[in-house]
């Protein structure tokens, strides 16, 4: 049975099927207010809110428990908690994906709103949301201000490092000043180039193929 103020806590908090059942794995390590303790301060540093918590925010969650539970556990027993943590969910796709098409001024702001929406999905805190939601602008924009169309493909890969990858393809004519472009020396009246330069800046992975029959753009973001 829960101490009292734990009990009163615990029914003031509305709670995601998932953030049960990490509460209840938490419980079979820890005393119950401090499994309680603990999960609250976790989902407050990742900034989810209990009722919204799904099997998509727990390997980022991962970290912070772990960081935690290192307060009351031994190596043995700490080891078994996130290998018990890491389980939640096991049976769901370690990949989830969203194609967009890209080709009209609409469609920049589609798609920021998109990345914005798989980003916070998946438990990433605030800087990192807006990182990938401008380096998501970014590349809609050169494609619809500099090619016929093409499309962006974003995905959360859950396997850790949880990340996020972003995959650009337009059908343009290709950069014929790339090697300047990526080291900040070309200068363009449009303003081309200066997009790809602060997606590369802001990505922990960056890659891009082009040529004549279009553009290329592979980045990874860690979540």
């Amino acid at each position: 049975m829960l101490p009292i103020g734990a009990e009163a806590s615990c029914r003031s908090v509305r709670m995601s099927p998932v953030y049960q059942q990490l509460l209840q794995v938490l419980r079979g390590f820890l005393s119950a207010t401090n499994a309680e303790g603990l999960l609250l301060r976790t989902v407050r540093e990742i900034d989810v809110h209990p009722d919204e918590l799904s099997a998509f925010h727990v390997p980022p969650m991962i970290p912070h428990i772990e960081r935690r539970a290192r307060l009351y556990l031994d190596t043995v027993r700490l080891a078994r908690l996130v290998e018990a943590i890491a389980a939640l969910g096991a049976d769901r796709p370690s990949r989830r994906s969203r194609m967009l098409p890209v080709q009209r001024e609409n469609d920049i702001s589609d798609a920021r709103r998109t990345a914005k929406t798989i980003c916070e999905g998946a438990g990433a805190r605030s800087f990192i949301v807006h990182k990938v939601a401008t380096i998501v602008s970014e590349l809609a924009r050169n494609i619809v201000s500099y090619t016929p169309g093409g499309n962006i493909e974003i995905a959360i890969h859950r396997d850790r490092p949880v990340r996020m990858t972003i995959v650009a393809i337009d059908h343009g004519k290709g950069i014929s000043a790339l090697d300047d472009v990526l080291a900040g020396r070309y200068k363009s009246k449009t303003g081309m180039g200066r997009g790809i330069l602060g997606v590369q800046r802001l990505s922990d992975k960056f890659n891009i193929v082009t040529g004549p029959q279009g553009t290329k753009i592979e980045v990874e973001v860690r979540i």
